[in-house]
C-alpha cells in the first residue's frame, strides 16, 4: 500500500475531498439552481461542486437577492 502514502498522502486527501464534497455541493448548487429556474442547473452543480466548499461561498454571494 505504498501508494496511499505517497506524497504524504495527497492523493487520498484529495480523492477524499472530491468523494465528499464535490457531490454535496453539486447537489446543493443543482437543487437551488433547480428551485429558482436558473439556466443548466445540471452544469451549474458540475462546475461548483469540483471547487467544493470555495464553490460554494461564491454561488451562495453570487445569487444573492
Amino acid at each position: 500500500m505504498d501508494w496511499l502514502a505517497a506524497y504524504n498522502g495527497v492523493l487520498v486527501r484529495v480523492g477524499l475531498y472530491l468523494f465528499v464534497f464535490w457531490p454535496t455541493v453539486g447537489y446543493y448548487v443543482y437543487r437551488d439552481a433547480t428551485k429558482r429556474e436558473l439556466s443548466a442547473p445540471m452544469l451549474r452543480g458540475v462546475a461548483y461542486g469540483v471547487f467544493g466548499i470555495v464553490g460554494l461561498v461564491v454561488y451562495v454571494v453570487r445569487n444573492e437577492n
